[in-house]
């Protein structure tokens, strides 16, 4: 049995053992494979979310990554992992509203993610949704001159989506600033960032009711922190939703 394969089973059977008290509400396993063109890096994340049905919900992945370049499911490693609790509210018949607060388990240490969400759906397919949020590392880092610091980026990320039939379109884009003076540039020597993703999703419907949503995206990302080099994300994956 190969790394991948070690990998998936692990972290479905974490996934599905966390969240099988709640089967009975809605419960999606995501699989995502990436590749970065600039880097030649591949990676590979594992996700299940929970929706209690009681405005309440439950996010929790593992991400990998390999370290050696373009190379697929072999030597990989364990990059870090989230855990998310959020509480939705339904405002209007269009308007959604959603906080929560993510924590990140990275190699180096704890990262603290609260935010705010707010969804807009039209009557005609098109939605809108924006989403703010913090960043607060709970650990030390060093700029170039050595120097601890810690830390605290505020982000705004934007989608525009249309669902037609069993067909699903969306354009994301967050832009990022890392608010400490003396912290490492983000790209291109300056504080801030961004980056555009584009995703085609599409769904099939059981008969049981459960739901199969294969998807690909494809993102324009940052590629050094100290230049304007950027590069190419791509992305696959499927969705199992019960």
């Amino acid at each position: 049995m190969n790394t991948i394969t070690k990998v998936i089973l692990a972290t479905t059977l974490l996934s599905t053992t966390s969240f099988s008290y709640a089967n009975d509400y809605k419960t999606t396993i995501e699989y995502r494979h990436e590749y970065r063109d600039g880097t030649n890096r591949h990676g590979d994340r594992i996700k299940a979310f929970l929706d209690t049905g009681k405005n309440i919900g439950f996010e929790l992945d593992a991400r990998y990554n390999n370290d050696q370049l373009n190379t697929m499911f072999d030597g990989m490693t364990m990059n870090g992992s989230e855990f998310a609790a959020f509480y939705y509210k339904k405002l209007t018949d269009n308007i959604m509203g959603i906080g929560g607060l993510s924590l990140d388990f990275t190699p180096d240490g704890l990262v603290y993610v609260p935010y705010a969400r707010l969804n807009y759906r039209f009557d005609n397919g098109i939605r809108l949704q924006g989403r703010y949020k913090w960043k607060f590392w709970d650990y030390n880092q060093q700029n170039i001159n050595k120097e601890n610091y810690v830390s605290k980026i505020q982000e705004v990320d934007f989608w525009l989506g249309y669902n037609t039939n069993n067909w699903d379109y969306q354009y994301e884009l967050q832009i990022w600033k890392e608010m400490e003076g003396n912290a490492l540039p983000q790209f291109d020597n300056k504080d801030t960032n961004y980056l555009h993703n584009f995703r085609l999703m599409y769904t099939y419907k059981t008969a049981e009711g459960t739901m199969w949503r294969p998807f690909v995206e494809v993102g324009n990302v940052s590629q050094s922190r100290y230049t304007d080099n950027r590069q190419t994300r791509y992305r696959m994956g499927i969705k199992y939703t019960w």
